[in-house]
């Protein structure tokens, strides 16, 4: 009895010995560690990519004529209704300001001709806001301006007022003009208010 009681705790002692070795010569490895370095290098790669992609639309923010003082721009992935009037250009924004809470998102096209920027403009006008041009009806429930030429479409979106002067410095500097069609200024939950820029000066239309 003694000696089956000798050859078991023998036995014990040889196989704590045996796991000891395994779990040392098998330690845990980082998952980091492990990982193939060309994924690594795929994610910075990419990561550099997109800033690269972008930094031409955030100067276009930040410029000295334009003074939006914008931090940082990330892409709006949800679409919009005018996407489906086939654009030459369009581009989705959301704007971060510097010392700011305040976000800005900017929908931007550009169109071939000024009857495909006006079908597009109309068409939101009456089917998405089943409004029409000089109605006072609200288009947004957030603060909204809408910066229309001869070839663009420029919206901004904002859930606090809007430096709109800046906004349309934006659009001279970056559509090379300063000639409007139309000009929309509505604050939240409000009326939409329609503009006339001439001689550096907005006037108000009367609405419809």
């Amino acid at each position: 009895m003694k000696l089956n009681t000798i050859s078991f705790f023998f036995f014990l002692g040889i196989l704590s010995l045996i796991t000891s070795c395994t779990e040392k010569s098998n330690p845990v490895k980082n998952l980091d560690e492990i990982r193939p370095k060309s994924e690594s290098k795929e994610r910075i790669k990419e990561t550099k990519e997109s800033k690269d992609t972008l930094l031409p639309y955030l100067t276009s923010y930040t410029q000295d004529s334009v003074l939006l003082e914008i931090e940082s721009i990330s892409p709006i992935e949800h679409s919009h209704f005018i996407n489906r009037f086939q654009p030459v250009k369009k581009s989705a924004f959301l704007l971060q300001q510097k010392d700011s809470t305040e976000n800005i998102e900017h929908f931007a096209w550009e169109f071939k001709d000024s009857v495909a920027t006006k079908n597009a403009f109309y068409n939101w006008l009456d089917i998405e806001k089943s409004s029409k041009i000089l109605s006072s009806k609200s288009l947004s429930k957030l603060f909204f301006t809408a910066l229309i030429t001869e070839k663009h479409i420029d919206f901004f979106y904002s859930t606090k007022k809007m430096d709109v002067p800046k906004l349309m410095r934006y659009v001279k500097f970056n559509r090379n003009t300063e000639t409007y069609k139309y000009i929309i200024i509505q604050k939240r939950n409000s009326k939409a208010l329609w503009y006339q820029f001439a001689d550096e000066k907005l006037t108000l239309i009367p609405s419809k």
